[in-house]
């Protein structure tokens, strides 16, 4: 992986050869951060105004049947923070973040990696005797059902975090990391094992698997030059994982 003419290739794709640099290593993390607090900072403070006198009673994420609500306005809140960031390194911010109309041959590609990836990662789930479908999706779908939420749940795991997690990892980080001494493969490395450890609701085999597409997501996001390739297959994956939890909690699988 020739990364200097890869980068290169990219900036000239997309018409940014002579935009300006990319916010650096330490910048890009501390905004990456910000975004991430900000987002937490106004659900967290939300939840604790409208449980005020009930502090105690407050329930995990996966019984909380306003979860998906909550997912929605973080992913929103980052997104926002991302773009002001690009926004203020002078560059257009779908440009910085990777936000294009993608060839056909890279969403096919991507397809068939996905495909590829998912069929190795199901095998080994059955090889160790685990279920396709974690308790965490069960009991949050669970939840929604109870309440009523069911709608507002499906858009956020397969609209809201698939866009704002891509926008952030393999729009905004990417774009600064990938031209930093860290370079691509570094940059894909560290954004996958960022993200799998951010997905703190699932147990060490969750968190591989959720390493292991993070770093095919960063892989085809350095291939094709673009964050929507991957935002389109996240959406992909997110449905399918989606559809399978309804289908399991309904008793059909």
């Amino acid at each position: 992986m020739n990364e200097d003419t890869t980068l290169s290739r990219d900036l000239a794709d997309k018409g940014a050869a002579s935009a300006p640099p990319p916010w650096g290593f330490w910048a890009t993390l501390g905004f990456a951060v910000l975004a991430f607090l900000i987002g937490a900072g106004v659900v967290g403070g939300a939840v604790i105004w409208v449980n005020w006198g009930g502090l105690d009673k407050i329930v995990d994420v996966q019984d909380d049947p306003w979860f998906a609500l909550q997912l929605i306005v973080i992913n929103a809140v980052q997104i926002v923070v991302v773009a002001t960031a690009a926004r203020l390194a002078r560059w257009p911010a779908a440009e910085y973040l990777g936000l294009d109309r993608p060839l056909v041959r890279d969403v096919l590609y991507g397809i068939a990696a996905v495909v590829v990836v998912l069929l190795v990662l199901e095998l080994l789930t059955h090889l160790l005797g685990r279920a396709s479908v974690t308790p965490f999706q069960v009991d949050s779908y669970r939840a929604a059902g109870a309440a009523g939420t069911v709608p507002l749940l499906w858009f956020a795991f397969v609209i809201a975090a698939p866009v704002g997690e891509e926008i952030v990892f393999r729009g905004f980080v990417f774009r600064g990391w990938a031209a930093s001494p860290l370079g691509v493969s570094g940059t894909i490395v560290l954004t996958s094992t960022i993200f799998a450890i951010a997905h703190t609701q699932y147990d060490w085999f969750g968190t591989f698997q959720t390493f292991c597409m993070g770093a095919l997501f960063g892989w085809l996001r350095w291939r094709s030059g673009s964050t929507t390739v991957t935002i389109a297959l996240h959406v992909l994956i997110n449905f399918v994982a989606t559809l399978w939890t309804a289908l399991k909690v309904a008793g059909v699988v």
